[in-house]
């Protein structure tokens, strides 16, 4: 248990010193996004940090998909938990805008892209011809969940994944910006 409490620590360190501009920015060239000024401003609240297996990454993502007001994007690499793709058809249901975004090599007949397709739900496949590995949700453009975990049965039980919950309006919007690029890019 301390050692989840530790890890837990270290990994909300390294979150407020990314977004403080303590550990600094990357160049495009490298792939990876820079740190503006605002974001190393932004104010941030994290309001969980989970662990697998059975640590309750499943019931925030749960959670968030049935609070949720106006919008959920995902980028997602496994998906196939069932509860989270009837959360997210329910969610469509009431008038939330729902938009997935999946990992095209992980579409198989496990998956929950031909669930929430058939159900009115908007799913894109990502054309990056390597992996999207993102496992990402961004609800009403405040709440971020982000980490290793996997919207999968393997990820739940079995393996030592993570998700942390954030809440912050400047985090979201970088999310947003890079789900919005995946998505414009995505069939």
């Amino acid at each position: 248990m301390l050692e989840k409490k530790v890890i837990g620590l270290l990994v909300i360190m390294l979150a407020i010193g990314y977004l403080a501009g303590s550990i600094g920015s990357y160049g495009e060239a490298s792939g990876q996004v820079e740190v503006t000024a605002s974001l190393r401003r932004a104010k941030l609240q994290v309001l969980g940090i989970y662990f697998s297996p059975n640590g309750g990454c499943e019931d925030q993502i749960l959670n968030w998909i049935n609070n949720a007001n106006a919008s959920i994007h995902i980028l997602i690499y496994s998906f196939t938990l069932d509860l989270v793709s009837d959360a997210l058809i329910s969610a469509h249901q009431r008038g939330i805008e729902v938009e997935v975004v999946f990992e095209k090599q992980q579409i198989t007949e496990y998956s929950e892209y031909q669930k929430l397709r058939a159900a009115g739900v908007p799913v894109r496949n990502d054309t990056n011809p390597d992996l999207m590995h993102d496992k990402i949700m961004i609800v009403d453009g405040i709440i971020v969940l982000t980490g290793s975990f996997n919207y999968s049965v393997a990820a739940e039980e079995e393996n030592n994944e993570n998700l942390i919950v954030i809440k912050s309006t400047d985090v979201a919007t970088t999310y947003e910006q890079e789900f919005q690029k995946i998505w414009n890019q995505s069939v």
